[in-house]
């Protein structure tokens, strides 16, 4: 560890800010876990320019592996990482006990924090959800940042959110993945003080930029993995304009993924708050276009659709990601 339970805070207020680069989880024909492909996913991620990794995350298709699986998936990961930007580990899970046992396992592999979802199905209020990460974090010294996603089935509210960033000394971050920076940013003015607030989605980046600029943290998001090639890291690129107050170059850059930016909605969006699920094989599928690992999904994620095939092929031609 590279700091005491107390310096939680602290320590990812000085090292999260910045992009963090989510891996879709490839598999292995048979559906078995490819663990050999999580090494490209990490290594073109950190030569583009990640600030971060996070491994096994919602869009790593968690929820259908076994306890046993995400355990050699964190310490896979760490291996590959070896410490060259913060490695943020996935250990949800709906069973309390279930969840420690990931979370000790990544503490001792390696990972520097942990991102943890509000229970799937348990939760129905504030008090249930305290005590499950109050359970947590009594028995961990790694910081643990929360995940407030509408597939969850229960939503935090930033007010919620400041009580338990006020409560428990180790919860030292937050990814909102609620579509709405409105609520980013609302859970930013009352907590962002205490613990770093982010949000996946790439469409707010910009704006966490300019108005949370101290935290800002584009958290766990596969846009760095698919917005970008390493001969084309525009998405770092844009990101360094802006922050350095270059915003006419930045933005310009931006909105050449705006491509990219309507796939996302094409054939993510619809789905996930409407449905409460990835459309996992779209993003494989966008994945291997590129050149990185994909594979098949385990059931009962849905297969590809054909609209979905073409509408990743059209945007990234369109992009200039592909020929």
């Amino acid at each position: 560890m590279k700091y005491q339970k107390n310096e939680a805070k602290q320590w990812a207020r000085e090292n999260l800010p910045g992009i963090g680069g989510g891996i879709i989880q490839p598999l292995n024909d048979d559906y078995s876990i490819d663990y050999d492909g999580i090494e490209p996913w990490i290594n073109r991620q950190i030569e583009m320019g990640v600030d971060s990794i996070i491994c096994d995350g919602a869009c790593g298709e968690w929820l259908t592996f076994t306890v046993e699986e995400r355990k050699k998936i964190h310490k896979v990961a760490a291996e590959i990482v070896n410490g060259r930007v913060p490695l943020i580990a996935n250990t949800s899970h709906p069973s309390v006990v279930s969840a420690l046992e990931l979370a000790l396992n990544a503490q001792d592999v390696g990972a520097d924090l942990l991102m943890h979802a509000t229970p799937y199905s348990n939760a129905s209020s504030n008090d249930g959800v305290y005590r499950y990460y109050k359970y947590l974090a009594d028995r961990l010294d790694i910081g643990i940042c929360l995940y407030n996603t509408k597939p969850t089935g229960y939503l935090l509210s930033p007010e919620f959110i400041n009580e338990l960033a006020e409560k428990i000394p180790n919860i030292c971050g937050i990814k909102q993945g609620m579509g709405s920076i409105d609520q980013t940013l609302k859970t930013y003015k009352l907590a962002g003080d205490k613990i770093v607030v982010g949000d996946p989605f790439e469409d707010y980046w910009p704006e966490q930029i300019k108005y949370m600029p101290d935290t800002a943290f584009q958290f766990c998001n596969f846009a760095p993995a698919l917005f970008q090639t390493p001969e084309k890291p525009r998405l770092v690129q844009y990101t360094r304009l802006l922050k350095e107050g270059k915003t006419e170059e930045g933005m310009k850059i931006f909105n050449e993924l705006s491509p990219l930016r309507l796939l996302f909605h094409e054939t993510q969006i619809a789905s996930l708050m409407g449905k409460g699920v990835f459309p996992l094989t779209a993003l494989k599928y966008w994945a291997e276009k590129l050149g990185l690992p994909g594979g098949p999904v385990r059931p009962p994620f849905e297969l590809l659709t054909g609209y979905e095939r073409n509408a990743v092929d059209s945007r990234l031609k369109e992009a200039g990601l592909v020929d």
